[in-house]
C-alpha cells in the first residue's frame, strides 16, 4: 500500500533523522544505507541508456527511480543491485508505474512464494548468479566441448560476457524485444532458468563461427557484436531453442557437482568481472525493437 517513492533528487532518508531528533546510531546507519542505494540507482540510470530519445528521458528516469527505490524499501536485504535498472526500465516502458512495480516484485519474489526467483540472483554475494555461471561452464563441457575447449585455449572466461547477459536479463547486449520475451517466459514458467538456457542456445548457434576465432580478443569481439546482426525472427528462434533445452540433460548430477572444486575460483572471478564493468563504465547502446 501507499505511493511509490518519488524523492530522486532528495537525500532518500525519508526524514527519519528529523523525526527522531537526529536518531541513534542504528537510524544513522539506516539513513546512510538508504543514501547509498539512492546514489547507486541514480548512477546506473544516468548511464544504462545514454542518449536514447525516450529511455534516457528525465520522465523515464524518475519513474524507474521510483520503482527501484520502492523495491529497495520493500526488500532491504537486496536493496538495489547493478542490473536491476534494466528490468525496471523495460517494465516501465510498457506498463503504468504502479503495475511496473508489481511486475518487478513478481519477477523478484522467491519461487516458493509464486514468483520467478530473480531475487536470489541479486542477493548480496550473487550466489544464484555464481551457480548459473558454473552451470553454464558445466553444460559447455558436456554438450558443446569444442566451444569449451576454445574458451579454455583462448583464456576466455564465460562470466566475462555471461555475467552481463544474465544480470541485465540480456537488455544490455541484445535488442529489448528479447528481454521482453524472456520476461514473458519467466512469468509463464515461474522460474528464471531460461536465462541460462538462452545463453546455451546462443553459444550453440554461434559454435561454427566461434571456432573460427583465434584468440581472446576475437572471441570477445565476436560475442559483443554478433547480437546486433540478428533479426527479430532469429532472436525468437534462439529463444525457442533455449526453451527446448532440458537442463537436467545438460548438467552433471548433484554428486558430480559436489566434486567440483572451482566454485571459489568462480566467485572471485565474478567479483572481478563486476569490478571491471564498474571501472570501465562504457556506454551501452540498446536497440529498441517494436514488438
Amino acid at each position: 500500500g501507499g505511493g511509490l517513492a518519488h524523492d530522486r533528487h532528495g537525500d532518500g532518508g525519508g526524514g527519519n533523522g528529523e523525526r527522531n531528533g537526529g536518531g541513534d546510531g542504528e537510524d544513522e546507519a539506516a539513513s546512510a544505507a538508504a543514501a547509498e542505494v539512492d546514489r547507486a540507482i541514480v548512477k546506473d540510470l544516468d548511464r544504462i541508456f545514454p542518449g536514447h530519445e525516450y529511455l534516457d528521458s528525465q520522465a523515464m528516469k524518475d519513474a524507474v527511480y521510483s520503482i527501484l527505490k520502492s523495491y529497495a524499501l520493500r526488500d532491504e536485504e537486496v536493496g538495489y543491485c547493478q542490473g536491476m535498472a534494466y528490468m525496471a526500465t523495460l517494465s516501465a516502458l510498457f506498463l503504468a508505474e504502479r503495475d511496473a512495480f508489481r511486475l518487478v516484485v513478481a519477477l523478484m519474489r522467491p519461487r516458493e512464494e509464486g514468483g520467478c526467483g530473480l531475487r536470489e540472483m541479486y542477493e548480496p554475494g550473487l550466489g544464484k548468479l555464481q551457480d548459473m555461471l558454473l552451470d553454464l561452464d558445466r553444460c559447455l563441457e558436456t554438450f558443446l566441448p569444442s566451444v569449451s575447449h576454445l574458451f579454455r585455449d583462448c583464456g576466455v572466461l564465460t562470466m566475462l560476457f555471461a555475467t552481463n547477459w544474465i544480470l541485465t536479463l540480456y537488455a544490455a547486449s541484445f535488442p529489448t524485444v528479447m528481454t521482453c520475451r524472456l520476461i514473458d517466459i519467466m512469468l509463464s514458467e515461474g522460474e528464471c532458468t531460461i536465462l541460462l538456457r538462452v545463453a546455451l542456445a546462443i553459444l550453440a548457434v554461434c559454435e561454427r563461427e566461434l571456432l573460427q576465432c583465434g584468440d581472446t580478443e576475437e572471441v570477445m569481439s565476436y560475442l559483443q557484436t554478433k547480437c546486433y546482426t540478428w533479426t527479430t525472427e532469429q532472436l525468437r528462434a534462439i529463444i525457442t531453442k533455449g526453451q527446448a533445452i532440458r537442463l537436467a540433460d545438460w548438467l552433471p548430477t548433484d554428486k558430480e557437482k559436489e566434486n567440483d572444486e572451482d566454485e571459489h575460483e568462480h566467485e572471485i572471478i565474478v567479483r572481478v568481472a563486476l569490478d571491471v564493468a564498474e571501472v570501465v563504465g562504457a556506454p551501452i547502446k540498446l536497440r529498441l525493437v517494436t514488438l
